[in-house]
């Protein structure tokens, strides 16, 4: 299997799972994906009256409640959809990255989930969702040296003891998704309190929205168990 969740982020309370996207063209959003975010973020805003709506939201508390169990303050480090839904009402728009980091971000925000991909020929399989030991190499998104990993703290972990994403939080720069990718692994994170069929309907609509607007295929390569 391409990729695995360790018993013990399980028993801590996180749902994973992952999509193997093929073949896509990932280029700058169109008009069209850009019209969405901007009705979604529109629906945000109407929702949430404040950043301290948005951190008080149980889906959000849910994400706080394991970075805690991690050992880290939330509030000093955010969960991605905490840090996505804040931007939507503070900027009145989301991130334009390109078509499929815009893609699944939207995802994210509807969903109350978080959804982070990585360019699958810069990585090596299996990626394992797991607890660090502190011996992995990490260096994160923008910046050229490496970061110390905190034993204990959980991520995403390919087969060559890389970090790929360091808890929900940030993701590193060497796996990044840019116009260069053509294959994509696409991880889906929710918690304990995601309902499966909750969970099913993520998969669905982010593998439905990233092959409208990047072209390819999508096959879901691990589901949450419930």
């Amino acid at each position: 299997m391409s990729f695995v969740v360790a018993e013990e982020c399980f028993r801590l309370g996180l749902r994973a799972g992952a999509v193997v996207f093929r073949n896509v063209r990932v280029v700058a959003s169109d008009p069209a994906l850009r019209s969405e975010i901007a009705r979604e973020v529109q629906a945000i805003r109407a929702r949430f009256a404040d950043p301290g709506a948005v951190r008080s939201a149980a889906e959000v508390v849910r994400f706080q409640d394991l970075l805690r169990k991690a050992g880290v303050n939330p509030r000093r480090e955010q969960p991605s959809l905490e840090r996505l839904l804040t931007l939507a009402l503070k900027r009145g728009d989301l991130p334009a990255v390109n078509s499929l980091v815009d893609a699944y971000n939207l995802v994210s925000v509807r969903s109350f989930c978080s959804l982070g991909a990585h360019d699958l020929d810069r990585i090596a399989l299996p990626v394992a969702l797991r607890l660090l030991t502190g011996r992995e190499s990490f260096t994160p998104l923008g910046r050229d040296a490496p970061a110390a990993v905190v034993p204990g703290e959980y991520g995403y972990v390919d087969a060559r003891d890389r970090v790929l994403c360091r808890l929900d939080v940030l993701q590193a720069d060497f796996s990044k998704v840019t116009t260069d990718a053509t294959n994509v692994l696409l991880i889906v994170e929710g918690t304990a309190e995601h309902p499966p069929e909750a969970l099913r309907q993520v998969f669905a609509d982010v593998a439905e929205l990233v092959t409208r607007h990047c072209g390819g295929t999508a096959e879901v390569v691990a589901f949450p168990p419930g």
